[in-house]
């Protein structure tokens, strides 16, 4: 499924996020309403953002 934040798939943090979801939902501490692409992508885009103001 096509996602605005297709530009953070693939790369190490998508990567980290993703697995910390997986573990969140499996434990039952999460349930997802919306695409996963969504949640990693909007996550991805805010720590990157933070990223960049700090430098």
């Amino acid at each position: 499924m096509s996602h605005p934040y297709e530009q953070f798939e693939g790369t190490p943090l998508w990567d980290a996020i993703n697995k910390g979801i997986d573990d969140l939902a499996e434990n039952n501490d999460i349930e997802e309403t919306t695409s996963r692409g969504y949640i990693v992508g909007y996550l991805c885009k805010l720590i990157n953002e933070s990223v960049a103001k700090d430098t």
